[in-house]
């Protein structure tokens, strides 16, 4: 690992200018929530700041919220959300190499690699959210995962007050998983290795997978993606879900999809204590059916 040229610049978080702030656009789940603090950082220096204000405040980060569970339908002063949509949006393709800023959509960079002719991002095309959240969690589908074509991230360290380069095996991807998780530092770019293809190859690989996607999974709904990992020594939780008869089970306004068990939907109203209920149900109906323990793939704050 090594320290980035680039030092964090003295400035403040952009912060909306209003006394309780609507979380609701900011989840994917479109849970109505609302927090007294939100800061949204445009910079690094911005971010810097936000992450150091408010002492003795919970920190929650928000990308573009499309893993996140909000439990509750306000959170006071004692919670500050900084929400990194706005962070170093860009995306800059050199040669076989592309550099992504963590608020830049993971669809956006697909779709700037497709028409540079760069082939490796196929398979993750249609995955909602940011460049920051797939760097985190390691966002992957059909046999892809994000890290297979992350050669190194750019992340924000507190402690050392400055952007630090972290290479592929320093971020230790794994399954859904990364170093970064449960960590201080903040991704703030993602620099990716393709390879050269034929860029009409490329488009229709992508159509074939959004439309695999579309097929299977409930766009129709607010959700927030696959809501545990997959387990090991069971079938997918989709598939639990079925043997256990509980896709279209609901609680309050949260409901498994009838479409994919594995998705919890907003069915109108929903909020975070009853998707947090359903999944429980999940969870409970995985263990009796498979002896199995279900580990939360999404983040709740």
């Amino acid at each position: 690992m090594g320290e980035a040229a680039r030092p964090p610049l003295v400035a403040g978080p952009r912060r909306e200018k209003t006394s309780s702030i609507d979380l609701t656009p900011f989840n994917s789940y479109r849970v109505r929530a609302f927090a007294a603090c939100c800061l949204f950082p445009e910079q690094v220096g911005e971010l810097a700041a936000a992450l150091g204000t408010g002492e003795g405040q919970a920190a929650h980060l928000l990308g573009h919220g499309c893993n996140v569970i909000l439990s509750q339908p306000y959170y006071d002063a004692s919670h500050r959300f900084v929400c990194t949509r706005r962070l170093e949006t860009g995306i800059a393709v050199a040669g076989t190499s592309i550099r992504a800023g963590a608020g830049a959509r993971l669809r956006d960079v697909c779709r700037a690699a497709a028409r540079a002719g760069l082939s490796g991002l196929e398979r993750l095309w249609d995955i909602p959210g940011s460049v920051g959240g797939a760097a985190v969690m390691n966002a992957g589908a059909y046999g892809a995962a994000f890290y297979d074509v992350a050669e190194a991230v750019e992340a924000y360290d507190p402690a050392a007050g400055a952007v630090r380069l972290f290479s592929r095996e320093a971020c230790r991807p794994a399954y859904r998983t990364t170093a970064f998780q449960g960590g201080r530092s903040v991704i703030v770019a993602a620099l990716l290795r393709l390879v050269p293809g034929d860029p009409a190859a490329i488009l229709a690989e992508m159509g074939r997978v959004g439309r695999l996607r579309r097929s299977k999974l409930p766009y129709d709904r607010p959700s927030a993606g696959s809501v545990f990992r997959r387990p090991d020594g069971a079938p997918p939780v989709g598939v639990i879900m079925e043997e256990a008869g509980l896709k279209g089970f609901a609680i309050g306004g949260a409901r498994i999809s009838r479409r994919h068990g594995g998705f919890i939907v907003n069915a109108g109203g929903a909020t975070g204590a009853d998707i947090l209920a359903v999944a429980e149900a999940m969870r409970q109906a995985a263990k009796r059916l498979y002896g199995v323990a279900l580990a939360l793939e999404q983040v709740v704050y």
